[in-house]
């Protein structure tokens, strides 16, 4: 009969580290990527990034500690410039980053500083935003006509 070669338990340890160390890698350059690919001077079919000369409508929205947000709807007519003032809880986590999915608007809050994107929907419908990797509890951007 022929023995099985056994592994030794540091052998084992030293590749579940080095998985590890692989996984988090990646997560921090998910996190990372998804942050600067959506500058604030980008253009969308359903959004535009830049103000018009209109006087936006501002709006404050903050990540909370409790992977939630403080406003879990906001409504802003079509074709009406925004401003969204974002800042979030230094404990909030991912949701440091908010990204509106289907506008193509991303901002990272650092050390709890406010960051300022302004925008104007093109589009009518309810948009979702959460952080980056969607562990937020998501919230609703609903814009009408």
């Amino acid at each position: 009969m022929t023995e099985k070669p056994k592994i030794s338990t540091t052998t084992l340890f030293l590749v579940m580290l080095a998985i590890a160390v692989l996984v988090f890698a990646g997560l921090v350059y998910a996190y990372v990527s998804a942050a600067n690919s959506t500058a604030n001077t980008q253009k969308s079919g359903n959004v535009i990034l830049q103000p018009t000369g209109e006087k936006p409508t501002d709006i404050y929205l903050k990540a909370l500690s409790t992977f939630s947000y403080d406003k879990q709807e906001i409504t802003v007519k079509k074709g009406s410039p925004v401003r969204l003032h974002f800042s979030a809880d230094p404990s909030a986590g991912c949701g440091r980053q908010l990204v509106i999915y289907g506008l193509n608007v991303s901002t990272v809050s650092k050390n709890g500083e406010e960051q300022i994107v302004e925008f104007t929907p093109q589009a009518e419908g309810t948009f979702e935003y959460s952080c980056g990797m969607r562990m937020m509890k998501p919230g609703k951007l609903v814009v009408v006509p």
